[in-house]
């Protein structure tokens, strides 16, 4: 698999705050990459550090081996796109249109046929046709959300950077958004994912590799199974584990003997 971005001694600081200590990782294509980590511990600054919203005081940054400092706006968002933890943004438009901006990067003049196509199957593709036409200022937060991710879809990049995508969602959908992603990024189209999300068992199912974020660094960067042992858990979240491997094949991670 070809390498999509790397990153090689990322540090970011508030003040004199380390946020993000020495951090070095590599994404490759159709890798759908979770990252885990207690509240606090810098994932959403290092999501940020990653889509330019935030300036590393260290470090560098390449996608497909070009400075992401030396990117321009529109270069990165056909490149990236990047979904944040909370929705700020009300839209008093269809949801249509909503994902439809995601395609700003390549239009120059008019929308363009191909444009529209492609909106149109995603909204097939992430289970939004009952509400395409809706407003979306009239839709519930878990709604909205599923309307960020598909925008961001639509956006076709190369990386897609999600802060917590199913934070708002009902547990059905949750599972119905990672699968769609996860689909994604598995098809041969050189895609990939980094994520920033807060439950183990999801990430355990739906991730290639977890990146476990602790005090600013990466202690652990490997398989579910190897990353998200008990020690490692107990270490980052301060309580006891075990792993269970399901009939299914599916690691379960069973906290403090409860599931």
């Amino acid at each position: 698999m070809s390498e999509i971005m790397k990153v090689e001694g990322l540090g970011f600081s508030w003040g004199d705050n380390l946020v993000i200590d020495s951090v070095d990782f590599i994404v490759k294509e159709n890798e759908l990459v979770s990252v885990l980590g207690k509240n606090g511990a810098g994932k959403s600054t290092l999501l940020k550090c990653l889509n330019k919203i935030l300036r590393p005081n260290r470090g560098k940054i390449t996608i497909h081996g070009e400075d992401i400092s030396e990117l321009g706006i529109l270069t990165t968002s056909k490149k990236m796109s990047y979904v944040p933890q909370s929705i700020t943004s009300n839209f008093s438009m269809d949801v249509f249109d909503v994902i439809l901006l995601g395609r700003r990067p390549y239009i120059n003049w008019s929308v363009g046929e191909k444009d529209r196509d492609l909106v149109s199957k995603t909204i097939d593709k992430m289970g939004l046709t009952d509400f395409a036409f809706r407003r979306f200022d009239r839709l519930s937060g878990g709604e909205k959300q599923r309307v960020i991710i598909a925008k961001a879809v639509a956006q076709d990049p190369n990386l897609f950077l999600f802060d917590e995508p199913t934070s708002d969602l009902d547990l059905k959908n949750q599972i119905e958004v990672m699968k769609e992603l996860r689909k994604i990024v598995s098809e041969d189209n050189g895609k990939a994912a980094v994520i920033a999300i807060h439950d183990i068992n999801i990430a355990s199912r739906f991730s290639d590799r977890i990146m476990l974020l602790h005090e600013g660094k990466i202690i652990s960067n490997g398989k579910p199974s190897d990353v998200l042992t008990p020690e490692n858990i107990e270490l980052v979240f301060e309580v006891t584990s075990r792993q269970v491997m399901g009939e299914d094949g599916i690691l379960r991670i069973v906290i403090n003997d409860e599931i």
